[in-house]
């Protein structure tokens, strides 16, 4: 039997047809919002250059969580091959210092096309290396617990909890042997389903460096929940990004069903969502019916919360 589940959001801030960036960018606030409402345990910000309303977690971070009092938020992820690890770690600090125990620094390998990659880079060209990306990692990890001999501010403040994104298995050692969390993508195409991915980050995981002392995991997936499975799979038809691939699409009860399978082939007790509907209301639905299937919080509950939502949302 399945244990309780809990879910949380990744938001790629995508831009629908006939949408524009300021638009998306308000229904994100409204929708991190109704979430922590809901009973959602996180809210992930991607980083995506040339299509999305934003590229700046770090900047909608703050924003939300002053909004927001008890769901983190958190970046899925930052790409470590475009910036200094210091300033990643000094920004982070920060927001972990205004919203403590709340802010999730997530880390990938991710890149960007060429143009895009080496405006970031100042006309420098570089192809993406696993070793370079190592050993930023590595300086991340020294900056954030304080083991550097430069001096990061704010100085003597908590860090966030770190995250390593990967869906190939590859980051797995080093999340594991840095002592950091692990969220295993099963919504990128090219993805890697193995349960074993995560079963070796617990078996050589090393409680160093990070905040967490045993090992922390969960995966991610994409979908659309709504009333009918038909309704779904209509809402579906509007999909068109090639590299995301679903697999959670149906009825409240279907969908409730394939997460708590994939919950015990993984062995997690925490599921990331990405919702693939295009308009913002059809999302809002989607993430609610899945809220009251799994009951990730009780009707009373979700309306407490819902009437102190901030007049602004």
């Amino acid at each position: 039997m399945s244990h309780k589940i809990s879910l949380g959001v990744l938001d790629f801030c995508s831009v629908p047809y006939k949408r524009n960036s300021k638009y998306v960018l308000h229904t994100t606030i409204e929708l991190a919002c109704r979430v922590e409402a809901f009973g959602y345990s996180r809210y992930w910000l991607a980083e995506h250059h040339g299509g999305a309303a934003h590229a700046s977690p770090e900047v909608l971070i703050p924003l939300i969580a002053a909004l927001t009092k008890r769901i983190r938020i958190g970046s899925a992820g930052i790409l470590l091959y475009f910036y200094s690890s210091l300033k990643i770690a000094e920004n982070f600090k920060l927001l972990e210092t205004l919203f403590s125990e709340r802010i999730d620094l997530g880390i990938c390998r991710g890149y960007a096309d060429p143009l895009t990659a080496q405006a970031l880079l100042d006309g420098r060209t570089r192809e993406p290396n696993i070793e370079l990306y190592k050993e930023k990692f590595e300086h991340l990890i020294h900056y954030l617990c304080g083991s550097s001999e430069v001096s990061v501010t704010p100085v003597g403040s908590a860090s966030p909890a770190v995250w390593v994104l990967g869906s190939g298995g590859s980051s797995v050692p080093l999340a594991a042997q840095n002592g950091v969390a692990y969220s295993h993508s099963l919504l990128h195409i090219g993805f890697q389903d193995n349960p074993s991915i995560l079963q070796e980050y617990r078996d050589i995981f090393q409680p160093k460096a990070g905040k967490i002392s045993t090992p922390q995991c969960n995966v991610a997936v994409a979908g659309i929940c709504a009333e009918t499975e038909a309704q779904a799979h209509q809402l579906l038809k509007k999909h068109t990004n090639e590299f995301i691939v679903p697999s959670i699409v149906g009825n409240p009860s279907q969908c409730k069903e394939k997460l708590q399978m994939l919950q015990e082939r993984y062995g997690v007790d925490e599921i990331i969502f990405l919702d693939l509907c295009q308009e913002f209301e059809d999302r809002l639905r989607s993430y609610e019916l899945l809220a009251t299937e799994l009951r990730l919080t009780t009707i009373s509950e979700q309306h407490a919360k819902i009437a102190e939502l901030p007049a602004s949302a």
